[in-house]
Formats: C-alpha cells, structure tokens, sequence
C-alpha cells in the first residue's frame, strides 16, 4: 500500500503499519515522525538550485532525512552500528560538496568549499544583508539614504537590498531609520534574494 502526502493529508491520518510507502514533497519530511528509508529523487533540483543559500537547504533537507531514519531504527530496538535507516539520493553531481560532507558526516566540509564562494560574491556570511520591502519601503528608503560604506541594491519589484560590512554596521544604520506609517518587512540574512 503507498499513501501520498498532501496538505489535506495529516501525518496523524496515516496508519505507518498499514501504509509502509508514503510519497510526499519536502513537508512530508516535517509531517512524519519517522521513517524507515528515505528516498530523494533528482536530488539536483536542490543542489544546483540558483538560490544562494541552496547548499545549506539541501544540507538540512539530508540531515532531516537522517533524523527520521535513525528514529525508525531506536523506535524498532536497533542499537550500536546497527541504529541505521537508508537515506537514499538520486543526483548526477555524486561529488557535490553537500553530498561529500553528508556522506562523510561531516558538514564543517560544506561549510569549507562555500565560505570562499561567498566571500568572493559579497554573500552572507561574509557581509551582513538586508533585504526591504512593503508599502513603506520606499519611504524608509528614501530616509535611509545612501549611508558611507553601505551598498544599497534595488529596487527590484519593490524590494531593496542593503549591504554592510557587518551585522554591528548594518544593525546601526537601519536603526537610526525612523519607521514610516505602513507596511514594512526587513529581513535580515533573508533566506532567498
């Protein structure tokens, strides 16, 4: 029997004993609470994603992974060397650093090969961003100005980008912004440029 995952499908509709194959997207890995395998197909999508951040995300989506298997092996009295699930990924890319450091649990790697990346791109967190946005963004802006040693970007569909040296710099200069009546958001680091 294969059950699938959806959003009107709870985790707690599913009997794990009477439905041993859930098919689902990345919120099923949130939604169970355990798994004996897990399977990512054309795991690529999330490596060779154009977000700056994918590396990490698809680190994390791994290490989830492994959480509900190693779960599925104490839930079924697994110990020592045997306390292992099956976390399977489909890729083209087998030496992707984000496989290499999953494989070798050891995501110090990933973090290795990415810094000089984000160095050389003026990505966090090698910088400090913030990104602007809402019906009060464009007055907040126009009060913040173009600060000394802050790269303003945008906007782009009603969205700015504000870049600082670091966090202390970055903190400062958007304080001393008095906030104007309306709508604003500013996300610090945001997760997707």
């Amino acid at each position: 029997p294969v059950a699938e995952l959806t959003a009107a499908t709870g985790a707690d509709d599913l009997d794990a004993r009477a439905t041993p194959l859930v098919v689902g997207t990345e919120a099923a890995l949130h939604r169970v609470r355990w798994a004996d395998a897990v399977a990512f197909l054309d795991f690529d999508q999330e490596l060779l994603s154009l977000r700056y951040r994918a590396a990490e995300e698809a680190m994390a989506l791994l290490v989830r992974a492994g959480r509900l298997v190693q779960r599925a092996a104490a839930r079924h009295g697994a110990t020592g060397p045997d306390r292992r699930g099956l976390v399977l990924v489909q890729t083209r890319t087998p030496d992707h650093p984000v496989l290499v450091a999953a494989h070798q649990a050891d995501p110090g790697r990933l973090v290795t090969s990415e810094l000089p990346l984000r160095r050389a791109l003026g990505l966090p967190p090698t910088t400090a961003m913030a990104s602007v946005s809402g019906a009060a963004a464009p007055a907040f802006m126009e009060v913040l100005g173009e600060p000394e040693g802050i790269r303003i970007q945008g906007p782009i569909d009603g969205l700015w980008r504000v870049i600082a040296p670091d966090h202390d710099r970055l903190s400062s200069v958007l304080g001393a912004v008095p906030r104007p009546p309306g709508r604003l958001r500013v996300a610090v680091d945001p997760l997707r440029l």
